[in-house]
């Protein structure tokens, strides 16, 4: 092999050789002020929810803006909760209302909020669903 072939070589793993391997501890995530966006889709609508609960898509973002979490569709029956995962160390849990003016109520990491509180936006139910947008201590 011609010296200057071997340099570039070595030029090349080099860098690969001094390269550390992710922390596996380290977190998944920018930690800070976390948010989602949430839809949730009302019961008995045929063209988007057909049965008896509420439905929710859930996309949570960490303070980076980076997607760290993402559910579609997810089930849940009147006063019941439900666990979100994501990269976050903890679960966001979702409770869903009786009726379609009740507010949605959240908990993550001891905390606790609702889309009647401030801590969300939530627009009314509009073609069988309404969206919203919280935020949250991660």
């Amino acid at each position: 092999m011609h010296p200057s072939s071997f340099l570039s070589v070595l030029a090349i793993l080099l860098p690969l050789a001094s390269a550390r391997p992710a922390d596996p501890l380290a977190p998944r995530f920018a930690p800070g002020w976390c948010t989602f966006h949430i839809t949730q889709h009302q019961r008995n609508e045929k063209d988007v929810n057909s049965g008896n609960d509420y439905h929710y898509d859930l996309r949570i973002l960490d303070s980076a803006q980076a997607e760290i979490g993402r559910t579609i569709g997810l089930a849940i029956p009147d006063l019941e909760a439900r666990s979100v995962t994501s990269d976050l160390p903890f679960t966001i849990d979702i409770t869903s209302g009786l009726i379609d003016k009740d507010p949605i109520t959240f908990h993550y990491a001891g905390q606790h909020w609702t889309t009647a509180d401030g801590q969300c936006k939530i627009g009314k139910f509009d073609g069988g669903a309404r969206d919203g947008d919280c935020g949250f201590t991660c």
